[in-house]
């Protein structure tokens, strides 16, 4: 098999002809790729969430308290939106949606340096929605951890106690629901490779389901030769042009955003189309094994779809099931998470290498089933 050769040759043109033909099928490698791309990148290019709305409870109306809230006020990454009397209200607001975290302040805190024990400044925070709860936490200590600096110290000082019995207030921070966190980087580097590696095999299944005839791929076969040469003329298209895509959103998160890839760009991008084609071609044999386009999509979609659930990217694995740790080792995009993680923190190529070898089984075992399958004799019909 050779990609000069006529069977190659003649189903590329095919493809191609197709593509220009219907403008649905071309949307799909052109039009939705772009939009995700886009949206994923609109959604996180503000890095980290801004004025979230929190509470403040204030029990105790001191100096020192009405000196922390200015300082939360004043931070980017929050807004004072309630200031409820009691916890049970505020955490009423939480449950609600109306805030992302509670700051609350104990009575006695402006005593705090004189007294044997410090009451501790408590921030409840809900993280059920990915980062936000993290964001607003971090923007409430930072703001509490300046001012205890700048005014508890010092003015314990002033007052001439001696070093030894300083004890500033303690920031406790407690999670109410589900701790998460994500930065623009972070998030891009697995959204966008996972959209991609779905849309490649979603694309493959609508490739060839549309040449069956009945349950048949006999036509196909007579019209290009069949074989891996007509196979492989068939999804170039749709792999290069999804591993294009690959590489703008590539050099937008690098390039325009100026996140630093400390290893190989080239490899990364390398292993990025071999993961495209090894997807295109596990979701060929579906169809081309069952000959029923609806169970492709739906093998399509449990494979691919799950892939950045299990990836170990989003949730850590370590102490899982057996199922949920072998299930993350079968998939594809897990092993090209893990080499694109490794070049982004510019780990040797020596370390990547099984990575490599790993997506490259993935494009192999499939074509030698499919070579197998498409020698099946068929009659037209």
């Amino acid at each position: 098999m050779t990609l000069s050769g006529p069977g190659f040759q003649a189903a590329l043109r095919r493809e191609i002809g197709h593509l220009r033909r219907d403008r649905w099928d071309l949307a799909m490698l052109t039009l939705f790729p772009g939009l995700a791309i886009l949206i994923v990148s609109a959604m996180l290019i503000a890095g980290v969430p801004r004025a979230l709305p929190i509470a403040v409870l204030d029990e105790d109306n001191g100096a020192l308290s009405r000196a922390i809230i200015r300082a939360v006020a004043a931070s980017p990454a929050v807004s004072i939106a309630e200031r409820p009397e009691t916890m049970v209200e505020a955490e009423r607001l939480a449950r609600a949606g109306r805030v992302w975290a509670i700051l609350r302040i104990p009575r006695g805190l402006g005593e705090g340096p004189e007294r044997a024990t410090t009451p501790a400044i408590q921030i409840f925070y809900n993280a059920s929605f990915l980062t936000i709860g993290g964001s607003a936490e971090s923007g409430i200590r930072a703001a509490v951890d300046a001012v205890l600096v700048e005014r508890g110290l010092d003015a314990a000082l002033a007052r001439g106690l001696p070093a030894i019995r300083i004890r500033p207030p303690v920031v406790q921070a407690t999670v109410l629901f589900n701790p998460q966190a994500s930065f623009e980087w972070y998030l891009q580097a697995l959204i966008q490779p996972a959209v991609l590696h779905l849309l490649t095999g979603c694309v493959a299944v609508m490739a060839v389901g549309r040449e069956l005839q009945g349950r048949s791929l006999a036509h196909w076969k007579a019209r290009t030769g069949g074989g891996l040469a007509a196979l492989a003329g068939k999804l170039t298209p749709y792999v290069a042009a999804i591993s294009i895509w690959g590489m703008v959103w590539m050099i937008w998160l690098v390039g325009i955003r100026g996140w630093t890839m400390s290893g190989s760009l080239l490899l990364t991008l390398a292993a990025q189309s071999l993961l495209f084609a090894g997807t295109a071609v596990i979701s060929a044999l579906l169809v081309i094994a069952v000959r029923k386009p609806s169970f492709a999509f739906s093998a399509t979609a449990l494979y691919a779809g799950s892939a950045l659930a299990y990836s170990g990217g989003t949730l850590p694995l370590n102490g899982g099931s057996a199922f949920a740790r072998g299930w993350s080792e079968a998939l594809p995009f897990t092993h090209y998470l893990r080499l694109q993680m490794d070049q982004f923190l510019g780990a040797p190529v020596l370390v990547v290498l099984p990575q490599l070898a790993v997506l490259s089984l993935y494009l192999a075992v499939p074509l030698g089933l499919c070579l197998l399958l498409l020698r099946r004799a068929e009659q037209p019909g």
